[in-house]
């Protein structure tokens, strides 16, 4: 995973502890992969998975003050959504001028978030002392923001009737 800071040249690699179980060729895969990193607790930052971004994620600000928005792009048109204390966090409002949901504006607290289709990204503000679950949907997302889950998609005829 690498995280950067455009407007500062931040720019950090890192790595997930080691797992210690090792079963043949293949690590035993039984905790939970962890990228503790030490960031300054303002600006935006970006952040690219160096392989195949995880399904399901956490991540916690621990500080006292501050809060920063982060953009995680993902390889696939899945749809995720982000949850505070296990509530889903809606989108930001849709803006018909840039045709998808609005700009973060950094006031509306912790999870504030949007996902853009097509273009595969998520960005979500997260404030000191949040943690933020990031899940996958089962939902198809297009430009024409339309919503299913993926068995009314397939049962209803899917690519071929939609």
């Amino acid at each position: 995973m690498i995280i950067t800071n455009a407007a500062t040249g931040y720019m950090n690699k890192l790595n997930s502890f080691m797992d210690h179980v090792w079963d043949g060729f293949y690590t035993g895969q039984v905790r939970m992969s962890r990228f503790p990193s030490q960031i300054e607790t303002l600006g935006d930052y970006e952040i690219d998975y160096t392989g195949t971004p995880p399904k399901k994620m956490r991540y916690k600000l621990i500080s006292d003050i501050g809060g920063i928005k982060v953009k995680v792009k993902y390889d696939s048109a899945t749809a995720y959504s982000v949850y505070v204390d296990g509530q889903k966090i809606e989108y930001t409002e849709w803006d018909t001028t840039i045709g998808r949901p609005g700009p973060l504006t950094k006031t509306q607290g912790c999870g504030e978030n949007r996902y853009v289709g097509i273009e595969n990204f998520l960005e979500f503000y997260i404030t000191a002392g949040c943690e933020i679950e990031v899940r996958p949907d089962d939902a198809i997302l297009t430009n024409v923001r339309l919503e299913w889950t993926l068995n009314e998609f397939y049962d209803d005829g899917g690519v071929t009737t939609f």
